[in-house]
């Protein structure tokens, strides 16, 4: 099964809402219980609640049949944000992706969401009668009551918990299975089922300390029956270390989706995204993590302007990444922003094709003002065929370049056309190397002065204005490029640099 987030053009957008008021649930309007209204209940701290930001594509998002009750207990369409622990800073989380995937699994039921989440809160706030002095609230006490009403209109059918970066330490860790075992029995008790489906979320990987609850996490599954744990793997930040972007708490929403929905024993449940027992970390005992090796791409991926992998653009293919020709230009990134890394994987171009590796692809401003992901480049281009490159025209455009900046060194380049190829890029600091088939054909300083000049001689100049200045971001996405021609990747694979 797919999981997708629409994403509503404005026009719509405005249609939809009209059409949606006068749609509004009867049994809502007669305040009646429905046994077809699944009502979720999303609990945790500030990463359940939503941090991302608000761009106008998530402030479009709303779905005809998933609701939440807002803080003064009313019911109304669901949108970003759906918590008001903290209005100052709530944002994209992930309970409205969840809500419409639960949504689009089942045509025949609506969604109510319970938003609960307390920014900021240990699970020891998570008791009766416990007070949360940052907020001036009752985390638990209040969430109960906000299930009590929620109940009046339909069953609740399950429970998303996504909390512990309050926790992370490891003396708390050592009980942190026995208190949320605790809390689950008693909201099951509360909601009246002993078998009520839970889903719980993984902290981020991006914070060392965060390790000391997911190392814990895998143990819930087998002491509480009926319960699921779903990964963070490839979800990252918004820049401040902490609370997921945007794109990733929409993407959380979706493996949240996949838990419950395997859980409620829904079939083509993607399995990829849930944590057994035995888990192990993606990162080998060499520091390497698999970014492809023809598992699902959207752990890793993501389309440059969206939260989903862009099935219309790419596809997998025995095993290979592949970007379909003729389709829709539409490049994909990393969901994390990398720094000091090694890069490698292996290539192959149809005949004439044209591509490119871009690396720390970071937000800058242009000359007209606006914000384009954009960043240094490894240049793949069939140098036999294209007619852009052959007999060594344009050598900055040739395979293995730095594009439109360094050429590779002609001597030990050695591209095999429609065939495999070995790529690996290095990034330490400022110094970057472009290595092709085991030799090194490319090695500059990012922030030079020879780079600065190079830079101001290309396109790229259009960002000289701009705050972070072209190829000099400390962090940034690893980019793969859609340009309308096939290109077949595999063994994609990353390991950070010290």
């Amino acid at each position: 099964m797919q999981i997708h987030c629409t994403i509503i053009p404005i026009k719509t957008s405005i249609l939809l809402s009209t059409a949606i008021a006068l749609l509004f649930p009867l049994f809502l309007v007669a305040q009646k219980f429905d046994k077809n209204f699944h009502i979720y209940i999303l609990l945790g701290q500030s990463n359940m609640a939503g941090r991302g930001k608000i761009t106008p594509q998530y402030e479009k998002i709303q779905h005809e049949r998933v609701f939440m009750l807002s803080k003064e207990n009313k019911w109304e369409i669901s949108k970003h944000p759906l918590h008001f622990d903290k209005p100052k800073v709530a944002g994209v989380g992930p309970g409205l992706s969840f809500g419409i995937a639960m949504a689009e699994a089942n045509k025949d039921v609506t969604i109510g969401l319970v938003p609960c989440a307390v920014g900021g809160t240990a699970i020891s706030r998570w008791e009766p009668g416990a007070y949360d002095e940052a907020t001036k609230t009752h985390p638990y006490d209040d969430a109960l009551a906000r299930i009590k009403e929620a109940m009046k209109y339909g069953p609740i059918k399950g429970i998303l918990w996504h909390q512990g970066e309050a926790d992370s330490k490891e003396k708390n860790a050592s009980v942190y299975i026995d208190r949320l075992t605790a809390l689950i029995q008693r909201l099951r008790k509360e909601c009246g089922d002993p078998k009520l489906p839970i889903v719980v979320g993984q902290l981020a990987h991006y914070k060392s300390n965060y390790e000391y609850i997911n190392n814990v996490l895998p143990e819930l599954s087998s002491k509480v029956k009926n319960t699921i744990l779903v990964s963070s793997e490839g979800l990252w930040h918004g820049g401040d270390g902490t609370h997921f972007d945007s794109p990733s708490a929409a993407e959380l929403g979706r493996r949240f989706a996949n838990g419950m929905l395997q859980l409620q024993g829904y079939p083509s449940v993607q399995k990829e995204y849930i944590i057994g027992k035995n888990y192990t970390s993606p990162i080998d005992k060499n520091g390497w993590e698999v970014l492809f090796n023809g598992n699902n791409p959207n752990i890793r991926w993501r389309s440059i302007d969206g939260d989903s992998f862009p099935t219309e653009s790419w596809t997998i293919s025995d095993k290979l990444l592949k970007s379909i020709a003729k389709a829709k230009r539409k490049d994909i990134i990393t969901r994390e922003m990398f720094s000091n890394f090694e890069l490698e994987l292996e290539v192959k171009l149809t005949d004439s094709a044209n591509s490119g590796i871009k690396y720390i692809v970071a937000p800058l401003k242009n000359e007209k003002g606006n914000t384009i992901l954009n960043g240094p480049e490894y240049q793949l281009i069939d140098d036999c065929k294209h007619n852009w490159v052959t007999d060594n025209k344009n050598p900055t455009s040739s395979t293995g370049a730095a594009y439109l900046l360094y050429a590779p060194n002609p001597k030990d380049k050695n591209w095999k056309c429609q065939d495999w190829n070995r790529i690996k890029i290095i990034v330490k600091g400022q110094n970057v190397e472009h290595w092709l088939n085991g030799k090194k054909i490319v090695s500059y300083t990012r922030g030079s002065e020879d780079f600065r000049k190079k830079v101001a001689a290309t396109k790229f100049r259009e960002y000289e204005n701009s705050p972070i200045q072209y190829g000099e971001s400390e962090w940034g996405y690893i980019l793969l490029q859609h340009h309308g021609d096939e290109a077949s990747f595999r063994n994609i694979k990353i390991r950070r640099l010290k």
